[in-house]
């Protein structure tokens, strides 16, 4: 998730982490005092940003739903979720920051954040949700989902 500072539009991204902050540290996590790298307001002048979900086709043809294609198969209680067939770029410019899990109701059950070295595959813990919603976050493409029915 993305939270923006309403006094200077500075904005922590939890997958990207911020100077003395490892990526991946959720918002509500932060060392009580945390204040703006910028302004220096404290945690109350932050506010999450609630993206657009680009969702993707079941037979995609625009190169950006291509490259940020979700596959999913589950195995032995796990649920395996490959970002475009695991060549998505992940560099330090460019990469997924983190795959969330969704349930039937669009809740967020979980979210894992990915380094930049690292493949895009996670593995969640598979409870059996019937329909449910993978989405990924790409530093320069925004928010891609797709919904699944088991």
């Amino acid at each position: 998730m993305r939270y923006l500072c309403t006094n200077c539009r500075f904005i922590y991204d939890e997958g990207a982490g911020e100077e003395n902050v490892a990526h991946g540290t959720r918002f509500e996590e932060l060392r009580d005092g945390f204040e703006c790298p910028v302004c220096w307001e404290g945690q109350e002048s932050f506010h999450e940003i609630t993206e657009e979900v680009n969702q993707i086709a079941d037979n995609p043809y625009d190169h950006l739903e291509i490259d940020h294609f979700i596959e999913t198969k589950i195995e032995w209680e796990k649920l395996i979720v490959t970002i475009w067939n695991e060549i998505h770029p992940m560099g330090e410019s460019h990469r997924i920051t983190s795959v969330s899990l969704y349930d039937e109701y669009w809740d967020l059950v979980e979210e894992k954040f990915m380094d930049f070295d690292e493949d895009p595959i996670i593995e969640f813990d598979f409870d059996d949700l019937g329909e449910y919603e993978i989405r990924c976050r790409c530093s320069l493409h925004g928010v891609w989902g797709k919904k699944f029915v088991q």
